[in-house]
């Protein structure tokens, strides 16, 4: 068996009394978004960090400070997004405001997409760490070799990526890496996509609770008349997606052996907007997981463990259509 260390488990964020409690869970990092009326009243419905407004964020720097006191009381980190794809001009004032307060209050890193701010906050020399977002699409080792060099201290790499295309990009020294590993999957390249996630309020269906499962009809742009049948694939591809694209519960759990194996950082679990109990759950799923690896499991026996104590947490079975990494599952 190879040398492994199991990934920091990277937990959401958004009520002030759950951080000790996610921490006894198991717990290593949080991430967070603050959304203040500052911003929402000048560029509403637009969010700083692609999340609707609502309970997936705090609402003020003071509201937080107490929570990353408690997490560094702890052991814990707190990571916090500002993640939207660009920004404009204009906005950065109020970014500069933005980055002296998440540093005042002692913030551990921050979760940036736009390359145009990695390279403002190097050029500042602004002392703070940053990670790329999944939004910055990091899809090879060139790229993560451009992010390091930018100063970007870990990759959050984008849930679509399969082990072996997440492997050959592990490659590059002076980073860590981060892989997404529940909930919330999605086929989609989220750096292409200009949908904030989620529609916020409680009338908003079930079904239609992500912008992407609207029942809308798909057009390809191309003027090659050759790529008839990606046109048709698309369609077929987002036709399905409408229907399956439903928080059920994806799942890459099986996957955190070779993640391990690969020497990856941390992994994240999607969830920023869900109850206490769901996270709280979605935590002690993994803490447990990590167990075992940290006993010495061997592979077959750490799938097939990791398969019962899924269907024990969550009441199903596994779904290639909701995993995140499909060649694990065998």
């Amino acid at each position: 068996m190879k040398n492994m260390k199991s990934p920091l488990i990277v937990s959401p964020l958004d009520s002030y009394d759950d951080v000790e409690k996610l921490v006894t869970a198991g717990a290593d990092e949080f991430y967070c978004g603050i959304l203040t009326n500052d911003w929402y009243h000048i560029y509403a419905p637009a969010s700083i960090d692609r999340r609707p407004k609502g309970q997936a964020h705090f609402e003020s720097f003071d509201e937080l400070q107490k929570r990353v006191e408690k997490a560094h009381s702890l052991g814990a980190k707190i990571n916090i997004t500002i993640n939207e794809h660009y920004y404009t001009p204009e906005q950065y004032d109020y970014i500069d405001e933005f980055i002296k307060n998440a540093i005042s209050i002692k913030a551990d890193s921050l979760i940036i997409s736009d390359p145009a701010l990695i390279f403002y906050i190097k050029e500042k020399k602004i002392p703070i760490k940053v990670h790329l977002s999944t939004g910055g699409v990091c899809l090879n080792s060139e790229t993560a070799k451009f992010f390091t060099e930018a100063g970007v201290s870990r990759i959050i790499l984008p849930r679509h990526l399969s082990l072996d295309e997440i492997e050959t990009i592990l490659d590059v020294e002076g980073v860590e890496f981060e892989t997404f590993i529940f909930n919330s999957r999605c086929v989609n390249v989220d750096g292409l996509c200009t949908f904030q996630h989620g529609l916020s309020g409680a009338k908003v269906e079930l079904y239609y609770k992500n912008a992407c499962m609207l029942p809308y009809d798909i057009h390809v742009l191309t003027r090659k008349p050759t790529d008839d049948e990606k046109k048709i694939n698309a369609g077929k591809r987002q036709k399905i997606w409408e229907y399956v694209h439903i928080d059920d519960f994806p799942c890459g759990a099986c996957a955190l052996f070779e993640f391990s194996e690969f020497g990856i950082k941390a992994v994240k679990i999607v969830g920023r907007g869900n109850d206490s109990e769901r996270k709280l759950k979605d935590v002690k799923f993994f803490s447990m997981l990590k167990s075992l690896l940290n006993d010495g499991i061997d592979k077959v026996s750490f799938r097939e463990e990791t398969k019962r104590l899924y269907k024990e947490f969550y009441d199903r079975k596994c779904r290639y259509h909701m995993c995140y990494y499909p060649e694990a599952m065998s």
